[in-house]
């Protein structure tokens, strides 16, 4: 059972006690991300992230490390492109360690100069690491040609010289037009109380925290997408991704292309992976992904390859969506997919961190709770021809963006034929 309630506060609370287990996961998370960020505001999301685990009025940076460390504990956060995530998984005794931590990161964090300028130097080697790990930066490249000229395209990193440019002053200013109780979702999952989880919330998230800054909002033109370009790289392997539109995050239809992609590359005994790696044995790591967001979203491929079979694979991949779209899929296929999806679902539950998580996706995208039951039944209920409209609406006279990063200068400048 999901409780939920809001504060006085303008506070969200969301509590899932869960039977059988020793530990509980703490999140608190701010439904603002990198899509919210102005053009000279680049990397700040991201920034600001790192900076709440630098201090506080009552604990200093190894303070909190080595309180959660102590007891066996883990602490993490996660800048996304719409939301921003902080959370502590402890066993249950440690629940009001995990709530006092928080809210402290989250009232009291100091922003200190010196501090800032530390995090500055670790998150430029941050953004030099990602340029290094292609298999990284492809998916940062792609979505900046998916999603050319709107809000979700640029890098939650930031760039190098804006990084330089940030003050505690605009640092601070954007922290305090976003991170306000009303932006704000505290949600615990596990095992404990909930009315005792309730007097320790009141405790320690009892304070208001309201917008002092108001600024114009990020404006969200209709994204560009384009069609090919390549990075130059001396790398052993091309790296590449290929895309199209996808579906936005509450689209009645996401639930069916969750199907295509999952039959399409989305587990090791889909259409690609067996295809691609199993029979040709040319791409060690080959996926197909789905990335949704309020009000758009991207289909992808993502491959890795040597620049000799560069093209052949690019073109394997064309042929198998091709005979993927036009040729359909089986009703074994179809079914096998839905027990897939079901057994996966069931299994990530089994980690209160997973839980957590889902609770607050789900509260800032629909503002409600699906149990796995409702799940089960939405999965349950799509047809083939759901499945089939999905695919027309994805597939259909459509042409695949491609991009790369590697070695391929010298192979030849022909581009594949992307059409399906």
């Amino acid at each position: 059972m999901v409780i939920k309630y809001r504060k006085d506060n303008n506070l969200t609370v969301l509590l899932e006690p869960v039977d059988g287990v020793v530990s509980v996961s703490v999140g608190l998370w701010v439904n603002r991300g990198s899509r919210d960020e102005k053009p000279d505001q680049y990397g700040y999301a991201h920034f600001v992230e790192h900076m709440l685990f630098k201090g506080t009025e009552k604990y200093s940076a190894k303070d909190i490390a080595r309180i959660v460390d102590r007891v066996g504990g883990q602490h993490n956060a996660a800048t996304n492109r719409e939301y921003t995530c902080y959370y502590i998984n402890v066993v249950s005794d440690y629940l009001e360690m995990s709530l006092d931590i928080l809210s402290d990161m989250y009232y009291n964090s100091v922003f200190d100069a010196e501090e800032i300028g530390k995090e500055k130097n670790v998150i430029i080697e941050e953004i030099r690491m990602y340029e290094d790990t292609p298999d990284e930066f492809i998916h940062d490249f792609f979505m900046e040609k998916m999603l050319q000229g709107h809000p979700l395209s640029h890098s939650i990193l930031g760039t190098v010289d804006g990084i330089e440019n940030i003050t505690r002053g605009s640092l601070a200013s954007f922290y305090d037009e976003y991170y306000i109780n009303e932006n704000a979702i505290l949600v615990i999952a596990g095992s404990f109380d909930p009315e005792k989880a309730k007097d320790l919330i009141d405790s320690y998230f009892s304070r208001n925290r309201e917008k002092t800054i108001q600024s114009a909002p990020v404006n969200s033109s209709a994204p560009v997408r384009i069609v090919t370009e390549h990075v130059e790289k001396d790398l052993e392997q091309v790296h590449f991704c290929m895309g199209l539109e996808g579906i936005k995050r509450n689209d009645r239809d996401r639930w069916s292309l969750y199907i295509l992609s999952t039959i399409l590359g989305g587990s090791m005994s889909s259409r690609l992976f067996q295809n691609i790696r199993e029979k040709e044995g040319i791409s060690y790591s080959i996926y197909s992904f789905h990335s949704s967001y309020e009000d758009c979203g991207v289909f992808g491929i993502y491959c890795a390859t040597l620049p000799k079979k560069y093209h052949y694979t690019v073109d394997l991949i064309m042929k198998e969506c091709r005979k993927f779209f036009h040729e359909g899929i089986t009703e074994e296929e179809f079914l096998d997919t839905k027990t897939y999806m079901k057994g996966n679902l069931a299994l990530s539950l089994e980690s209160n961190e997973v839980r957590m998580s889902q609770l607050a996706r789900n509260e800032m995208t629909y503002g409600r709770y699906f149990d796995f039951n409702e799940i089960v039944t939405i999965i349950d209920s799509i047809s083939m021809d759901d499945y089939r409209r999905v695919a027309e609406r994805i597939f259909r006279d459509k042409v695949f963006s491609l991009v790369s990063v590697g070695k391929l200068k010298k192979k030849g400048s022909e581009v594949p034929d992307l059409h399906i």
